[in-house]
């Protein structure tokens, strides 16, 4: 007997007894005969895959069929052989983000669109999920991703790390998204464009025009980490930032759509009514604001928001930017994209549009996130430990650095300036805050002045003095 038969039996057990039960009464109902010990065992691999749930103790504990919102024996036989796949192995696999079970889901897509089954939104996919007990992401990779992904041993506020590499998270959440969209600039071009304002010679306006709104809405991500929440008003702002100055119909943007919308290449419809459209876009951030562990509230969210297509378009730039919510304000690795290649990704979304499968879009999930750890991982090791004391008197620091600009304070006359600060803002520590400042000062450029309360031709008078 195959390990896929023995955990197709006890999923089909599991539905067909429906409630919780024990292993012992478990074992009694399967139609197989399964030694205790390894029913045990297929038992953890699927706890472990997302698709039972395991509730109380040892003794006490009881085992129940986790609903994904998606109830097909065909669902159910991909999940069974993904573990197989997964347990044994796969020495065919050569695609670097897809296992051979994704790559021939995948496969599907390859039939023309009129030749495929048509679908429309099934809302029973959000209806159905219970924050904290269903789960796309699996507890391994939610376990492995979190090793990955931390970056501070300690309670900080809300969005520390994410300001530590405020510059370079600006730079490449910017420039990965935009080249999903089929935006054309360069890294290099994108790095100018946000920290020089220098637009790429020979682009259409639309895409710098992109790459600044993204800029735009990613600060708004990062200097409101402390305060956002999931809500509707949170991703109307993120969209009004990400689509301003770029849909034909101005009063669009920030607002959900009244208008019908089709999806390219794809035998998917979304929804047409506008009341439904705003009612689920509410229910999606209600329960992706309960759920408490941060990779299954930013799938939930990239997954769901794509999915809706709540607004006339910025749909999935939208989905990757609030994705990252979670990420900032946990003060974990954010998730930039880096490298995902735009067929994979879109594929992925696609086939969830019209199968509502989740596999091969979770595999681009955990390789996107391990990429973006592998980036951040070498900002890390230069940043060393993030210092609290930097952190507490960041605003003081701004502040003094906007009046020494504005007040045009030559160099030989920053330490006394920045020493009479101290003195009537009683800082602790001085001579650090002073050391810091104007080490700042010394650093500042026209692309992060940001917060100062200067204009760029305050900054650039300053520094010709």
């Amino acid at each position: 007997m195959t390990i896929q038969t023995e955990l197709e039996a006890i999923l089909t057990c599991l539905e067909d007894i429906g409630q919780p039960v024990s292993v012992g009464a478990l074992q009694s109902h399967l139609e197989i005969d399964m030694p205790k010990k390894t029913l045990q065992r297929r038992l953890k691999k699927l706890v472990e895959h997302g698709q039972v749930i395991a509730d109380g103790e040892k003794k006490a504990r009881t085992y129940r069929l986790a609903s994904y919102g998606i109830s097909s024996s065909a669902t159910e036989r991909s999940v069974t052989e993904s573990l197989v796949l997964n347990e044994k192995g796969n020495e065919y696999n050569q695609h670097p983000i897809f296992s051979a079970e994704s790559l021939t889901k995948l496969a599907y897509l390859d039939t023309p669109p009129y030749g495929r089954t048509k679908r429309t939104y099934q809302r029973q996919l959000v209806e159905q999920y219970i924050p904290n007990e269903t789960f796309y992401v699996p507890l391994s990779v939610r376990t492995k991703l979190h090793t990955m992904g931390k970056r501070v041993d300690k309670a900080l506020a809300a969005g520390t790390y994410a300001k530590e590499i405020g510059q370079k998270l600006l730079i490449d959440l910017s420039y990965n998204s935009s080249r999903l969209e089929g935006n054309t600039y360069s890294k290099l071009d994108t790095q100018k464009l946000i920290e020089q304002g220098v637009s790429a010679e020979g682009k259409v306006h639309e895409e710098t025009v992109m790459i600044m709104n993204h800029k735009e809405a990613i600060e708004f991500l990062i200097e409101n980490a402390e305060d956002i929440t999931l809500s509707s008003f949170t991703v109307r702002n993120i969209h009004y930032l990400l689509s301003q100055d770029l849909l034909a119909n101005p009063n669009a943007c920030g607002r959900e759509r009244e208008l019908e919308v089709t999806i390219g290449k794809s035998a998917y419809t979304p929804l047409s009514n506008p009341h439904q459209i705003k009612e689920l876009l509410a229910r999606v951030l209600l329960k992706a604001e309960q759920i408490s562990d941060p990779f299954e509230q930013s799938f939930f969210l990239l997954m769901h928001l794509s999915y809706l297509q709540a607004f006339e378009d910025v749909n999935k730039r939208t989905a990757r930017l609030t994705c990252n919510i979670p990420f900032i304000k946990n003060n974990l690795c954010p998730l930039s994209f880096t490298d995902v290649p735009q067929e994979d990704y879109f594929k992925a979304l696609l086939y969830f549009y019209e199968t509502n499968e989740l596999m091969p879009a979770l595999e681009l999930f955990e390789w996107a996130y391990k990429k973006s750890c592998e980036q951040y991982d070498v900002v890390k090791e230069s940043l060393g430990d993030i210092d609290a004391y930097r952190i507490k008197y960041r605003a003081a620091r701004k502040e003094a650095m906007g009046l020494v600009i504005r007040n045009d304070i030559s160099d030989a006359k920053i330490s006394a300036f920045l020493s009479r600060y101290c003195h009537d803002h009683n800082i602790e520590q001085p001579d650090k805050f002073i050391a810091m400042t104007i080490a700042d000062l010394e650093q500042l450029h026209e692309g992060a002045i940001i917060g100062l309360g200067i204009t760029e031709a305050m900054f650039k008078a300053w520094k010709r003095r």
